[in-house]
């Protein structure tokens, strides 16, 4: 988000961000969901809106690059085991997975559900070129093959519905980008308001 905001010339913080989002205690474990950082994002600048689209295509990355938004992605990054080195994913969270399966709880499947900005799409030369702003890559564009790419162009993650029961969410070809309030063009794209 916070690259997508300064696209727009609006400073947003990410641990800024976090806070508006409530998320400070479960970030690191859970991350945070687009609708959840939407909302952080209304709390600190209401005149951005969020505007996303799920079962995406290539094509529709690159209309929104071609009218000149950076289109942010939530993908199962690449990444060396445990390169974020935040050692989330230990014994007891694999205990308390599988105690989950075992009790019929849903369970997610994904590895490092991860957000970045897409720049540039070729489907010439069949890559995608993308900003990352996470650790060691903040600063340095990234590229991926676009068929590698879409085959990890999803993410899941468990939520809670109304009732606080747990339920799993897939996330299948997310895109969004953020505009300023009263900015149609993203509607008339086939994406919606978060």
């Amino acid at each position: 988000m916070q690259m997508l905001a300064s696209s727009l010339g609006v400073s947003v913080y990410q641990e800024t961000l976090v806070d508006a989002c409530e998320a400070r205690k479960t970030v690191m474990k859970e991350g945070i969901s687009l609708i959840d950082l939407a909302k952080g994002l209304r709390k600190l600048n209401p005149d951005l809106i969020v505007w996303a689209k799920m079962d995406s295509k290539i094509e529709d990355i690159k209309e929104m690059l071609d009218f000149g938004y950076p289109v942010a992605v939530d993908w199962q990054g690449i990444f060396t085991e445990d390169e974020y080195g935040d050692e989330i994913w230990n014994r007891s969270d694999k205990l308390v997975s599988w105690w989950g399966k075992q009790m019929g709880e849903p369970v997610s499947v994904g590895e490092q559900g991860h957000y970045c900005i897409a720049v540039e799409i070729n489907t010439n030369k069949g890559y995608l070129r993308f900003a990352d702003p996470y650790g060691h890559y903040a600063g340095k564009d990234r590229f991926v093959a676009l068929w590698e790419f879409e085959e990890r162009w999803w993410d899941d993650r468990i939520d809670k519905d109304e009732k606080g029961k747990k339920k799993y969410v897939l996330e299948n070809r997310l895109m969004f980008v953020v505009t300023k309030k009263g900015d149609k063009t993203p509607k008339k794209l086939g994406m919606v308001e978060v």
